[in-house]
């Protein structure tokens, strides 16, 4: 099955990278404005988009001081089944993220997927260091 892999570093530490992808705030600040990021481990992390006709269902799988993990439940339907995991590690002056997005069924989904997750990424990594990431919802629905 193909991944989706990302590696990179930011000039912020570790809990600054980590409280964007562990918080609701988090979420509004890099991805979209409308999120519920609950900590409990189990429970689902919704993300909407304007043009997805219902949230994104992300089931908590890890939240500690290196990871966030999420499967999908049973939306987007080319994404149930996978696995979101972002590593976060310190490195002199900031972080360096990993991150993997697996299970797709063929490569043809992984890259455009891919595709989407790269914006992404840059979002991620200028709100982590402060700046307004001027982002606009971004989402890899047809």
């Amino acid at each position: 099955m193909p991944d989706v892999l990302f590696r990179f570093d930011v000039d912020a530490e570790p809990g600054r990278v980590l409280e964007a992808l562990k918080t609701t705030d988090g979420i509004k600040g890099f991805w979209t404005s409308r999120a519920n990021v609950p900590a409990e481990i189990g429970e689902v992390v919704e993300v909407e988009f304007a043009i997805a006709p219902k949230p994104f269902d992300l089931r908590l799988e890890q939240s500690d001081d290196r990871t966030v993990a999420w499967r999908t439940e049973t939306f987007p339907p080319h994404w149930v089944g996978t696995t979101v995991r972002w590593d976060v590690d310190p490195r002199d002056g900031g972080s360096t993220v990993a991150f993997r997005h697996a299970g797709f069924d063929d490569e043809e989904e992984a890259g455009r997927v891919a595709y989407t997750w790269g914006q992404i990424m840059t979002k991620l990594k200028e709100y982590a260091m402060g700046r307004n990431p001027n982002w606009v919802e971004i989402v890899d629905l047809p």
